[in-house]
């Protein structure tokens, strides 16, 4: 299992608490061989963007010689041994200048390995850590793993990748020392390495995670590179020898990946990568490498393998010693029991959306999984069987309609499912009709199959069933309204002279277009809009114009999904990762923007002028509940007409609840039982449908 963090299962003082022993347990029981924690950093007093107010922290610790934290350590791994499973802590030396920017605000001095900028807010510096206070951090790994080791550890990973502070102070986008012992870049991770071996003893292993190169050539270009990262970064040469270093030093296995906060796709793979988007490229590479150099370390492959034949595939060729899953662990934690019996179809596969493993930590929470309700609540929601019968009608099988109707049966009550169409999925079916959804299908596969399971057990569904509140039974205890979304047009001048469509009707009729199409404008610069732009003009060579009315396109996606999707609408990268793959076009793009009108083959667009470019994907977007006093204002009224070409026009503006069914029962049947779940209470939150769904059925 991969290191996923376990933000927020600690109490405030870094002491695991029930939350964080039963989200592992849970994966333990799954069968899962090898158990990695979330960072724990060891570099309290030093970094000071791993602490909050008062000292608290909402990261887990086990630094120093609290025998109060290590209470709860050793309750984890008592909790996980009984299963057969390992378990390693991974360490980390901290955030240095991708933590957050609030303790400079509050008049504390960040610190990274040299003078750097904060990643979220640039304007925020971060000044370079004395060799005093890198000696003390080195001093902290040891004591941290001897602690791991004495609350019964089997094992430590050193958090060495993504641009924190480890990979700060050893690779050259962030270290420019020119003095001092840490001047070389591999002494730290060295010195690392050598103080936990120290302190711990030859036979404690070690696993350190490596991003073999930060891709930032690769992903931007050699302009952008230059310009933006001073030309440097690890290239995949420069790893390799690094990973060798550190084998003489004392490492037994390495897990590798690329990339870093400023390609923030490559580190946390997005829903559009193709799978084994590593194992190929880095993790076959270094094995090579290892052979070739008569070095005797395991090697660990990373990245999208949550389909057991690609997977498998991996370790067949001989590419890597292990495999490593993260997020399908979320989505599943009997994902390894599943193929071991057999029962591969079974297993619910991640859909790459991120909004809950990883979107949660932003706002504030602790990581939940947007197809597994119960991820991150192992210690709270159970299924269990109910005593009291009721009959239930659901009324749509989306996601949060099968959820409502799969949990309420499983539980012994008599449900009926009601499907308006002759498939399940609802909006879900209509993203599957992109060929970069492959994740969503996949997801879709293994929902067909779930349910077909429960109607042989004795659920009911009823497709190509129209419910309105003349026709609903009377006999119902319980009425999910489950009905999803609806969308409008809005009107534009000249709109009714050129051909138009809604994007989910155009979705529904499976992209098709009329004949002599070039010039396509989708209206609506979010995800969905974006998505479909991209897909015309990958799949279908089109030239797009994505027109968006907010300030940055795709504003309400997380990081990798936004960063990837205009990654690959400004051509410079693809699904497959690959420079062949990549659009001979970008699509064109404008945020902060408006069209005002069409005339014949002509679009007019009200451009904001102060307006920033479209193609940011380095930029990450801050939370609304977080103040920057940087933040340029964007003038208002400061506009041009730009005038483009079109033949067809999609709109991919935002649906509002489609609840009139909902609102019609409640008058009509006040006694019962009435819920509305999904699109039809709040459009285009999905972890929020399912989730809902869930917590109801379970508690009828």
């Amino acid at each position: 299992m991969a290191p996923m963090g376990n933000i927020n299962m600690a109490d405030p003082i870094g002491r695991p608490t029930e939350k964080m022993i039963a989200y592992f347990r849970e994966r333990a029981k799954g069968g899962t061989g090898l158990l990695i924690t979330g960072l724990v950093p060891v570099s309290y007093g030093i970094d000071p963007t791993v602490s909050e107010e008062n000292e608290t922290t909402y990261f887990p610790r086990i630094d120093g010689t609290s025998r109060t934290r290590l209470s709860g350590w050793r309750d984890l791994t008592a909790a996980v041994r009984p299963y057969g499973s390992k378990i390693f802590i991974q360490l980390s030396a901290g955030l240095g200048r991708v933590g957050s920017p609030e303790p400079a605000l509050k008049g504390k001095i960040l610190r990274s390995a040299s003078f750097n900028r904060n990643f979220y807010v640039p304007q925020v510096p971060h000044f370079p850590l004395s060799d005093r206070k890198i000696r003390k951090i080195v001093k902290s790994f040891g004591q941290c793993a001897v602690n791991a080791k004495v609350s019964g550890f089997d094992g430590v990973q050193i958090h060495g990748h993504e641009g924190y502070l480890m990979d700060q102070l050893t690779s050259d986008p962030w270290n420019r020392r020119r003095f001092g012992r840490y001047r070389n870049k591999f002494q730290f991770g060295i010195d690392v390495v050598k103080e936990i071996k120290r302190r711990c003893g030859d036979d404690f292993p070690i696993i350190y995670r490596i991003d073999l190169t930060q891709a930032l050539e690769e992903s931007y270009g050699k302009e952008i590179f230059r310009k933006k990262f001073r030309g440097k970064e690890r290239s995949i040469e420069e790893g390799l020898e690094f990973c060798k270093v550190l084998y003489e030093a004392g490492v037994d296995a390495f897990d590798v990946d690329k990339g870093c906060y400023d390609n923030w796709f490559w580190s946390h793979p997005p829903a559009y990568f193709d799978d084994a988007i590593y194992a190929e490229e880095l993790a076959r590479r270094l094995k090579a490498y290892f052979r070739k150099e008569n070095i005797d370390a395991k090697v660990i492959a990373v990245g999208k393998l949550g389909k057991p034949e690609v997977a498998e595939k991996v370790l067949e060729q001989g590419w890597s010693d292990y495999v490593m899953l993260g997020r399908p662990l979320l989505a599943d934690p009997y994902w390894t029991r599943k193929v071991k019996e057999g029962r591969t179809k079974e297993i619910v596969h991640c859909i790459g959306d991120q909004e809950a493993c990883l979107e949660s930590l932003k706002l504030g929470g602790h990581s939940c999984c947007t197809v597994n309700p119960y991820m991150g609540f192992e210690d709270s929601k159970q299924l269990t069987r109910t005593d009291a019968k009721k009959r239930i009608a659901v009324i749509g099988a989306g996601p949060a309609g099968c959820e409502a109707a799969m949990t309420a049966h499983k539980r012994g009550h008599d449900v009926t499912l009601f499907e308006r169409t002759n498939h399940i999925g609802g909006q879900l079916h209509l993203a599957g009709k992109l060929k970069i959804k492959h994740d969503i299908r996949r997801y879709l596969e293994n929902l067909w199959y779930q349910l077909d399971q429960l109607v042989n057990d004795g659920l009911k569904v009823e497709f190509n069933k129209e419910v309105t509140p003349e026709n609903i039974k009377e006999e119902f205890d319980v009425i999910f309204c489950c009905t999803g979304l609806e969308t409008a047009i809005p009107y534009i001048e000249g709109l009714e002279n050129i051909p138009h469509m809604d994007i989910r009707e155009f979705l529904s009729n499976n992209m098709q277009l009329p004949d002599n199409i070039k010039d396509i404008m989708v209206v609506g610069g979010g995800i969905l809009g974006c998505e479909v732009g991209y897909s015309l003009a990958y799949e279908k060579g089109l030239n797009v114009t994505v027109v968006g009315k907010n300030r940055d396109l795709i504003p309400k996606t997380v990081m990798a999904n936004r960063s990837h999707m205009l990654w690959m609408m400004m051509g410079k990268g693809s699904p497959s990762g690959k420079k062949d793959d990549v659009l001979k076009e970008p699509v064109t793009a404008y945020n902060t923007s408006e069209v005002v009108r069409f005339s014949g083959n002509k679009a007019t667009l009200a451009v904001n002028k102060d307006r920033e470019p479209p193609y940011t994907p380095w930029k990450p977007l801050i939370p609304e509940n977080v103040n920057n006093p940087f933040e340029k204002k964007l003038k208002t009224g400061n506009v041009e007409d730009v005038e483009i070409d079109v033949d067809f026009v999609l709109f991919a503006t935002s649906g509002k609840p489609n609840n009139s069914l909902y609102y019609h029962l409640l008058k009509k049947c006040p006694s019962k039982e009435i819920y509305s779940i999904g699109d039809s209470s709040e459009p285009g939150n999905l972890w929020k449908a399912i989730n809902d769904a869930n917590e109801v059925s379970r508690n009828i």
